[in-house]
């Protein structure tokens, strides 16, 4: 039963104080007059990504890399099927060709990159470091080719910085704890069900660490801001696959001991990927018909993965 507890509770922590930091590092930006565009991509890519940042390492941390990478597999693919799905369940999602051939292609190279790390069923320090390295470089791409779009100037009360600076600080270290007892909680559900650390990586800790995701890109559905949908979701999965992979490697690099999470996993995080960018290039708009091919892909992903992760 403490497993249980550990785990929902660490997830629910997580996922909230990740929130709160999000909230307090925007104003706090504002209140500075950081650019639009640092707020817009640094932030909101960092923010949305920070569960799974954390959990990652924190699974690095412990020498559980299988939990570690089946989060960031498991948070790519969901943030591809069952995220992009809820989206088009509220309004028709177009992915505009500059989209598709920057951030689009950026996703694949990104993915592509991990999977040459993971395959190989070890992640070195040095490795660690090139994804962190590539991370950075395309964050700075992006951020660049952002700059001459995002030019509105926003402020914030300077009397609110105090607050938010103590908000913050809550909020980092309220994800801290969240992720350590997330990922406690995890190793104690995956001995006690008999399934391996990567499937629980995989599915549970992935759906609760990409639920940043599915608020923001629930919100903008609402509002039918489509091109920051792709965005956001793009962002987040390039992201996951070189920063939070890279901090993975560097924090606890070693072996991964799930074969069927490096083959397997890997290979449907590289199928969702080229499956929605076939579907963006050659059908122009993602209608439900399209949500549903997604949402049907991920739970065949997750039954594959389930039928070899008992140990």
């Amino acid at each position: 039963m403490e497993h249980y507890a550990a785990f929902l509770g660490g997830l629910i922590g997580l996922v909230f104080f990740a929130d709160q930091f999000v909230k307090g590092s925007s104003i706090v930006a504002k209140v500075y007059r950081i650019p639009p565009v640092i707020i817009g991509v640094v932030l909101l890519g960092f923010g949305t990504s920070l569960p799974e940042s954390l959990v990652s390492i924190a699974a690095a941390q412990a020498g559980d890399l299988d939990i570690g990478a089946g989060n960031i597999l498991g948070s790519n693919v969901a943030n591809l099927t069952l995220v992009m799905a809820a989206a088009v369940m509220f309004t028709r999602i177009s992915i505009p060709p500059k989209i598709l051939r920057k951030e689009g292609l950026l996703t694949l190279a990104a993915s592509i990159a991990l999977a040459i790390v993971l395959v190989n069923e070890l992640i070195s320090r040095l490795e660690g470091l090139l994804l962190l390295g590539g991370g950075i470089l395309t964050l700075l791409y992006i951020v660049r080719g952002k700059s001459e779009e995002l030019t509105i100037e926003v402020e914030e009360d300077p009397s609110k910085a105090p607050v938010e600076f103590v908000r913050i600080g809550l909020g980092l270290l309220g994800t801290v704890v969240g992720a350590y007892f997330t990922v406690k909680g995890a190793d104690g559900l995956a001995e006690s069900w008999g399934i391996t650390g990567g499937f629980v990586g995989f599915l549970l800790i992935a759906i609760g660490t990409s639920l940043p995701e599915l608020v923001t890109t629930a919100s903008c559905a609402k509002r039918g801001e489509t091109e920051m949908i792709i965005g956001n979701l793009f962002g987040s999965n390039i992201f996951n696959s070189l920063l939070v992979g890279g901090l993975m490697g560097v924090v606890g690099p070693g072996s991964i001991e799930d074969s069927n999470l490096t083959g397997r996993g890997v290979g449907f995080m590289l199928l969702v990927t080229f499956l929605l960018l076939g579907l963006a290039l050659f059908r122009k708009k993602l209608h439900k018909s399209e949500g549903i091919i997604l949402i049907v892909l991920y739970v065949v992903a997750v039954a594959f993965l389930g039928m070899n992760s008992a140990t």
